[in-house]
C-alpha cells in the first residue's frame, strides 16, 4: 500500500512517466520505488522459505525406492489382506492412484485423462481385460509408451488392489466428467 500510494504521488508530481499512463507498477520504476522504501523484493527473496523442510524418508515397505518389483511378491502381501476387505481397498487404491487420469469408469474420461494428445485406452475393453494380471502390473509399475512407471509411487499391493478394481469395470457405462453439450458418450 505504502509503495502505491508513493508511486502515485510521483506519478502526479511528473517524477516518473512510466507506468503511470497505465496505472501499472512493474519494471525499473517499482524497483526503484522498492529499494527507496526498502519494500519486498522479489530479486532478494531466498528461494527456499524457511517453513520448508526436506521430504522426510518413506517408511519402509510403503514405497519400493530400489531393487526390482515382483509381481509374484505384489501378490503375496496383496493376499496377506484378508478377502472381505480387499474389495473396499481394490476401490480406494484405484481411487489414489488411477483415477486421475482414468476417470470413474476406466474410460479416460476426465479432465486430465482427456487432456493428454493420446487418447488413453480404455480399461474396460477386452483388449485390456483380457491381458493377464502380471502383464497389467509390468505396464503399472514399469511403464509402456505413453504411461510413466508408477513403482516409485505406487506400493506393489496397491497396484495390484487397483487392477482387481480395473477387472470389475467391464460393462461399466461411459460418461464424461462434465458432460459436454453436443456429444454421445463413449460405447
Amino acid at each position: 500500500m505504502r509503495l502505491r500510494i508513493l508511486f502515485t504521488a510521483a506519478c502526479l508530481l511528473g517524477l516518473v512517466s512510466e507506468g503511470c499512463s497505465r496505472g501499472d507498477y512493474l519494471g525499473p520504476v517499482e524497483r526503484t520505488m522498492r529499494s527507496l522504501t526498502r519494500d519486498w523484493d522479489m530479486w532478494f527473496t531466498p528461494s527456499v522459505r524457511p517453513h520448508e523442510a526436506p521430504l522426510l524418508p518413506a517408511l519402509a515397505g510403503t514405497v519400493p525406492l530400489a531393487g526390482k518389483v515382483t509381481y509374484e511378491k505384489a501378490l503375496a502381501e496383496m493376499e496377506a489382506i484378508p478377502a472381505g476387505q480387499r474389495p473396499a481397498r481394490a476401490a480406494l487404491s484405484y481411487r489414489r492412484y488411477c483415477y486421475h487420469c482414468h476417470g470413474p469408469h476406466g474410460d479416460g474420461r476426465i479432465i486430465v485423462g482427456e487432456s493428454f494428445d493420446v487418447p488413453l485406452p480404455d480399461l474396460r475393453r477386452p483388449a485390456t481385460q483380457q491381458k493377464t494380471d502380471a502383464a497389467l502390473f509390468q505396464q503399472v509399475m514399469h511403464g509402456s509408451a505413453n504411461m510413466i512407471p508408477l513403482a516409485d509411487t505406487v506400493p506393489p499391493a496397491e497396484a495390484l488392489l487397483a487392477l482387481a478394481h480395473v477387472r470389475s469395470l467391464a460393462g461399466a457405462p461411459s460418461e464424461p466428467f462434465y458432460p459436454p453439450r453436443h456429444a454421445e458418450p463413449i460405447r
